[in-house]
């Protein structure tokens, strides 16, 4: 059998639901996995918007009044373009996007909805490795306070970002209660909580989901008082957790395992951050049978060093010959490839529920 990834429509509805129970809008995060984002359009799945990064996106969406574009540097030629074919929201996090978008919003005479990129956490000393995204609470609170009387701009809001796989920064209502003024909380029309939503790993813990959803739910009841409608921008969260990675073993060397893909076809982001798997069937310590299992690595079938997927798995020895499969679960987010060695993505096929697969 060939390497590829299964989607399950039914997982990923009750990824869905969630966060609809508990009072959000959703934008989908695009870039996390297009193959999610194209099921995310279909007629069982309403009122998802889609959140887009890059231009290459946007023919993907075919109902473009449900794209949120993210400005990065472009001309108000380029805005110009993008609201002719009938985009009409919008977030920013510089000035000069904000100042170019409501140019071209003025020359197309177009009404846009609007969302401003605030920096969250500002007590943080230096930024890091990574580039923050978004302006100082300080000019948010000005720049709202102008713009609401724009004729050009229609529904105002605050977008919030944060790292992926947060399991941390939670504190949100104290958050907005500290950065913005009593004034801005009564004239922005939503706020976008971003993304980080963590999901299940090898490397990660979910164990954190019931506190992240117990504060999502106090901001978004905070929010509620002011009338302002609160939004969630997931992309691991749905992604992940409704694509299986199946891959079928090519060889057996003692307690390695080749399998019949890399992660440079397939799961790059166990690289660029450390999120390994899990594995179906995988045995965990307190259940361990050192008669019965072995614990083994899983090595992709690249001739690169790092190419490993597992580097220490319980699995049961009877399970381990050519010709098994070895199956990776919460495999859909960031499940993107690379033209090394010549390689091409992985297919994936859709069915409606893992249970009948």
């Amino acid at each position: 059998m060939e390497a590829k990834f299964i989607l399950g429509k039914k997982k990923l509805l009750s990824q869905v639901r969630i966060l609809q129970d508990l009072g959000f809008k959703i934008s989908y995060s695009y870039k996390t996995n297009h193959e999610v984002g194209k099921v995310l359009q279909e007629k069982g799945f309403s009122n998802i918007n889609f959140s887009i990064h890059a231009r290459e996106e946007i023919h993907d969406i075919k109902d473009k009044k449900r794209i949120w574009f993210f400005m990065q540097a472009e001309s108000s030629e380029e805005m110009e373009g993008l609201l002719d074919i009938g985009i009409g929201n919008f977030v920013i996090d510089n000035e000069i996007d904000l100042e170019n978008l409501l140019k071209a919003a003025k020359c197309k005479k177009a009404k846009i909805n609007l969302s401003i990129r605030m920096k969250f956490q500002e007590h943080r000393v230096g930024t890091g490795k990574y580039f923050v995204y978004g302006l100082p609470s300080k000019m948010v609170n000005e720049l709202v306070l102008n713009l609401k009387e724009n004729n050009n701009v229609n529904k105002l809001g605050i977008h919030i970002h944060r790292k992926s796989q947060n399991t941390s920064e939670w504190e949100i209502k104290s958050e907005l209660e500290d950065s913005l003024q009593e004034e801005v909380l009564k004239r922005i029309d939503f706020v976008n909580f971003g993304g980080g939503l963590p999901i299940k790993y090898k490397s990660y813990s979910a164990s954190t989901m019931n506190y992240i959803f117990s504060k999502l739910r106090e901001a978004r009841e905070f929010l509620s008082a002011y009338e302002i409608e609160s939004y969630i921008e997931p992309g691991r969260f749905l992604a992940g957790p409704c694509v299986k990675l199946e891959t079928e073993i090519i060889q057996v060397q003692r307690n390695n395992i080749i399998i019949n893909t890399t992660i440079y076809q397939c799961a790059l982001d166990t690289v660029l951050t450390g999120t390994k798997m899990l594995v179906e069937s995988e045995i965990f310590q307190e259940d361990f049978d050192a008669e019965r299992d072995s614990h083994y690595l899983i090595k992709g079938n690249s001739p690169t060093r790092d190419d490993i997927f597992r580097y220490r798995v319980g699995l049961k020895k009877s399970d381990i010959q050519v010709g098994n499969k070895i199956v990776f679960l919460n495999a859909g987010a960031y499940n993107y490839s690379t033209d090394f060695f010549g390689y091409h993505k992985l297919k994936t096929g859709v069915i409606e529920d893992f249970r009948k697969s």
